[in-house]
């Protein structure tokens, strides 16, 4: 139950609401500990309790995981700096239940951001961040991103591996989405210039690779009837990049560089992946007229 909002509150609305017998007796003091202190009278009295409920929270401060470097919350606001590899199960903040306002989320918080702040409300699945970009900047269809954040969980709870190397190539990329992250067009001199040319270039490759992998992902959740080939090609391209990755070392925030020659070799295989995939379409294209063409004649 959660107390009224207004009106008269008995001793035993709160004693039920802590657990105890309602007929419970004790001195008003008690009450004052289950308050937190920030909102504690000074004299104990009743209406503090208005619209309050009791269980222990896990929205606010910070994850106790040991991967934060900075004070980020993994509740109802936005992560900063936080660095974790996969869902985090954050622990209760408060140190024990308290009377307090809201409701707890009973759900898995999914910080996984870079150099950048991602929205890690409870609601989000963070597992799929460059569809997620794209959804933020309306490139990508309500329908084909609910369907491919569910895919996100899945592979979450399936294949963790692939999931975190993932993370680790796809947080710089959203990093460059926002006009930040690491420069690689070193032949433009002007740094306003070059960021906002790096920005144009990573949504436009973003876009043309993360779609046909996002409606390939969705057709295998069941929300697209026909599969699309192109990203069927990318997966089958990234899913080995994703378990390789996640096998290098790891360093921390602090001596992380990302080196020209590891950000070359990453379009490289953007580009190697995304001109593989449009051979393999047109090429399928091609056979599909011939084969068309050869059932008229023998027809």
């Amino acid at each position: 139950m959660t107390i009224q909002s207004s009106g008269p509150i008995a001793f035993s609305d709160v004693s039920t609401e802590i657990g105890q017998a309602p007929t419970y007796t004790t001195s008003l003091s008690f009450l004052n500990d289950q308050v937190k202190p920030a909102v504690r009278p000074a004299i104990p009295n009743m209406s503090v309790f208005y619209g309050m409920s009791f269980f222990q929270n896990t929205t606010e401060g910070n994850c106790a995981n040991g991967n934060c470097t900075e004070n980020c919350n993994c509740g109802n606001i936005q992560c900063t700096n936080c660095v974790i590899a996969g869902g985090v199960d954050c622990v209760n903040c408060d140190p024990q239940p308290f009377l307090q306002v809201g409701a707890n989320c009973a759900c898995t918080y999914n910080c996984n951001t870079g150099e950048v702040s991602y929205n890690c409300n409870c609601a989000c699945n963070c597992s799929k961040i460059i569809c997620s970009k794209l959804y933020d900047i309306g490139a990508m269809a309500p329908a084909i991103f609910a369907a491919d954040q569910a895919y996100g969980k899945w592979l979450f709870k399936n294949d963790k591996v692939v999931y975190r190397g993932y993370i680790r190539w796809a947080r710089i990329v959203t990093a460059w989405m926002d006009g930040k992250g690491p420069d690689f067009m070193f032949w433009i001199r002007d740094k306003e210039k070059r960021v906002e040319a790096q920005k144009e270039l990573t949504r436009k490759m973003a876009t043309e690779m993360g779609i046909p992998w996002a409606e390939h992902m969705a057709f295998k959740m069941g929300a697209l009837r026909e599969d699309n080939l192109h990203g069927k090609v990318l997966m089958a391209i990234g899913v080995p990049i994703c378990r390789f990755l996640d096998k290098l070392p790891r360093v921390r925030e602090r001596d992380r560089r990302h080196r020209l020659p590891v950000l070359l070799a990453m379009w490289a295989a953007f580009y190697g992946s995304h001109w593989t995939a449009s051979a393999v379409v047109r090429a399928n294209a091609l056979l599909s007229t011939v084969s068309a063409k050869l059932k008229k004649v023998t027809a």
